[in-house]
């Protein structure tokens, strides 16, 4: 996404069984490095949590932005999710709390939400599942963790804007 012409700042929320915040608003060389950083952490699958945290990191950066310039520019934010399954927490239904996050959201925050799956097998039901996360209905899936790269320009027209 570095080659999108705009101002940008990224935040990056890692998520198992609970989500953290590791970084606030980087730029798109220290996003990456602190991307190449990250270790898997092991847990179950909580996409409330990871959602509710990147709502967090909105507020805080919306909070930032505003104190540091009198004159904001509106512009849309995107929340890449990142995952390998469907849910698996919080208990009694994480898929319902998942979903209930989402539309929190996209529309308390203006958030766009793009799901990235990665499965080495189709698996039709996670699918399902991730378009009901998604902002237009779309989900992007990869094999492995290494196909990710080579979804750099399919992000990139979903995220850009024709003028």
């Amino acid at each position: 996404l570095s080659t999108f012409p705009a101002d940008k700042t990224f935040s990056i929320v890692q998520f198992a069984t609970e989500g953290q915040l590791i970084s606030l608003m980087e730029t798109n060389t220290e996003a990456i490095s602190t991307i190449d950083e990250l270790y898997y952490t092991g847990g179950i699958t909580n996409h409330a949590e990871a959602i509710s945290e990147c709502r967090r990191s909105l507020s805080a950066s919306h909070a930032f932005q505003q104190t540091a310039s009198a004159t904001a520019v509106p512009h849309q934010n995107f929340m890449v999710l990142i995952t390998d399954g469907k849910p698996t927490t919080p208990g009694g239904d994480p898929l319902g709390a998942a979903l209930s996050q989402a539309r929190i959201a996209e529309d308390e925050n203006g958030l766009f939400i793009i799901p990235v799956f990665i499965s080495p097998k189709y698996d039709e039901d996670a699918l399902a599942f991730m378009r009901g996360l998604s902002s237009n209905d779309k989900v992007f899936d990869v094999v492995d963790f290494e196909s990710l790269n080579t979804l750099k320009d399919r992000l990139l027209k979903e995220v850009s804007c024709s003028l």
